[in-house]
């Protein structure tokens, strides 16, 4: 990373913490700040593969002859076929289609994160997201953050660390 992109990203991070004083206080941030910038990660990870998972996992619910395990199982695959531990979302949401729907985006974003494989949602429910969620859009703060994290996503490297997976 030059130091040029460094202070890019430093630039962007304070841009949406300037935007989360009122509903939060300084130490409060990371309530906030953790969990996107993980989200927009996974996001532009799975962004390639994104349309083709979604498509199988209807076409897959649609039969009905698998169960849960199974379909995770294959999703992962189709996903990532060299993925350790799978890792997809289901759901018809990115974070640029997120903001196609301002009133809606509580609930899209909601949707999205339910859409991730098992142990990704895990991550958010441990970050007690979705509280966070819904105090972000009663200030009028989530379509601001999310669009961001958007706005910044030239700065995020979308590749594993060294190309690993």
């Amino acid at each position: 990373m030059t130091q040029h992109t460094h202070s890019e990203l430093v630039g962007l991070i304070w841009n949406i913490a300037n935007k989360l004083r009122g509903p939060y206080r300084p130490p409060q941030y990371r309530r906030v700040m953790l969990p996107m910038i993980v989200l927009r990660r996974l996001d532009c990870v799975l962004e390639e593969n994104h349309e083709k998972v979604a498509r199988k996992y209807e076409q897959l619910k649609r039969g009905g002859k698998y169960k849960e395990e199974a379909i995770v199982k294959i999703l992962g695959k189709t996903a990532s076929e060299g993925r350790k531990h799978p890792l997809f979302n289901t759901s018809h949401y990115t974070f640029k289609k997120l903001l196609a729907d301002p009133d809606n985006i509580a609930r899209n974003l909601v949707a999205y994160i339910n859409g991730f494989s098992p142990k990704a949602k895990e991550v958010f429910e441990k970050f007690k997201f979705e509280e966070e969620i819904i105090k972000l859009f009663e200030a009028n703060c989530l379509f601001i953050t999310v669009n961001q994290r958007v706005a910044g996503s030239s700065q995020l490297p979308t590749g594993p660390p060294g190309g690993a997976s």
